[in-house]
């Protein structure tokens, strides 16, 4: 699939490298002190309030069932736009931004969360459906 040239920002979760839609992207932030909520999933770690807009925080990590990683001060949160409204994600690594031009359809196959796939020089980078990575907080 071929697509106009849009620009990701490129995060690592684990070993892998995964782009996120800059249009989607509303600020890359460290973590900071985040509310509990009471009965919430595991990969859900708390509400972040964020010029006066709250949002869940989840850690990909263990959303995609990786093993739990040690989380300090400069941990990276990218908070990001979605269709039901803002979600922070946790990841391991924020890296720069990539432009994309051509990508292969992944939608629904290997994994809910993958929209595409691109191939760049030195690896593979995963389009991240950030829509599939909104739901319901509560257990």
């Amino acid at each position: 699939m071929t697509a106009r040239q849009m620009q990701y920002l490129r995060c690592r979760v684990g070993r892998e490298w995964y782009g996120i839609a800059v249009e989607q992207v509303i600020e890359v932030l460290q973590l900071v002190a985040l509310n509990e909520i009471p009965g919430a999933k595991p990969h859900v770690l708390g509400l972040l309030t964020l010029r006066d807009v709250v949002m869940p925080v989840m850690d990909l990590r263990l959303l995609f069932g990786a093993p739990e990683a040690p989380l300090s001060l400069d941990t990276p949160i990218i908070a990001i736009n979605t269709a039901e409204g803002p979600i922070g994600v946790v990841v391991d690594d924020v890296d720069d931004v990539q432009p994309i031009s051509e990508f292969t359809d992944q939608h629904g196959h290997e994994s809910p969360f993958i929209s595409a796939a691109a191939k760049l020089n030195d690896r593979l980078l995963l389009l991240l459906d950030v829509e599939s990575l909104r739901e319901p907080t509560a257990v």
